[in-house]
């Protein structure tokens, strides 16, 4: 089912896009009729068996009592200024839990290696929709309070974001509409940035974007997005969420993006290769990696 969906009301004039939209799929369908065109896809009913749809919450994850250090990001690193600071998980899990106005604090934990660090839960969620036409996948956890925002970025792969409390706003840009996003130098592991911030567009700075068709829609409990590889999102948390993503390669994005990008981000980390990104920061003169 197709449904229209009205953008961002930022931008100088309401523009459009379309989404596919399905309760549940066949895998083979799925494959062929999205992820091979590289179009983007909705599925609202893939979810309820999932053991995480009935037990992750912010409580359930304080009961596992983890002290492990975790890296928080303060803001939009996307467009912004890169700026983290560390907490145990309990500690930060507990933070959120207290915080019920969402006063306190906007820190994200994203980009967490969830299944790395609590193994246990890997069962709780099933990406195999995507992940059996693929050799090699990464699955990322984020959880965070109301008001988080990853901006507009690509990844390298293609990725399924799947909700598991809380609301997400979600706008996505296709492929081909790259030369008005303008891309951005600063560097973020196996994604490319724009420089535009849907939340504080400047019309001067970047004008092409106001042509730009844009696809704005609600993920809500339960529901998850296929984005391909390729395609610009910009993802705002309405509510405190807890959401994984999986990101799946085949050999053919292996060679082209994976390795590349590795040898970028090693190259990087060994101070080889200094420049703006995501990953560090300096304090007291000295880069600091997240």
């Amino acid at each position: 089912m197709k449904i229209e969906i009205p953008v961002s009301k930022s931008l100088t004039q309401i523009q459009y896009g379309q989404l596919d939209t399905r309760v549940t799929i066949p895998a083979a369908k799925f494959y062929s009729h999205y992820v091979r065109k590289n179009l983007p896809l909705k599925l609202t009913g893939m979810m309820g068996k999932w053991p995480a749809m009935k037990r992750w919450s912010l409580e359930y994850f304080r009961e596992l009592e983890s002290t492990s250090e975790v890296h928080l990001e303060n803001g939009n690193v996307m467009q912004g200024k890169t700026d983290f600071q560390k907490a145990s998980f309990s500690q930060y899990i507990d933070q959120l839990i207290h915080d019920t106005d969402g006063s306190k604090s906007k820190a994200y934990l994203s980009v967490f290696r969830i299944f790395k660090q609590f193994p246990q839960l890997e069962s709780d969620v099933d990406f195999s929709i995507l992940n059996q036409f693929k050799v090699k996948s990464s699955t990322s956890g984020w959880i965070g309070p109301a008001g988080t925002v990853t901006g507009f970025h690509i990844d390298w792969g293609d990725n399924i974001l799947a909700q598991i409390s809380g609301r997400k706003k979600i706008h996505l840009v296709a492929p081909q509409y790259t030369p008005s996003m303008y891309v951005s130098r600063k560097f973020d592991q196996g994604t490319t940035i724009s420089e535009v911030n849907l939340n504080d567009w400047d019309p001067n700075r970047f004008p092409k974007f106001q042509h730009v068709p844009v696809t704005e829609l609600i993920l809500h409990p339960g529901e998850m997005i296929f984005i391909p590889r390729g395609w610009w999102h910009h993802v705002e948390s309405l509510d405190p969420s807890i959401s994984v993503s999986n990101i799946a390669f085949d050999w053919k994005g292996i060679v082209i993006d994976v390795i590349p990008h590795r040898v970028k981000q090693l190259l990087h980390d060994w101070g080889l290769w200094k420049c703006e990104c995501t990953c560090h920061v300096v304090v007291d003169g000295k880069w600091v990696k997240k």
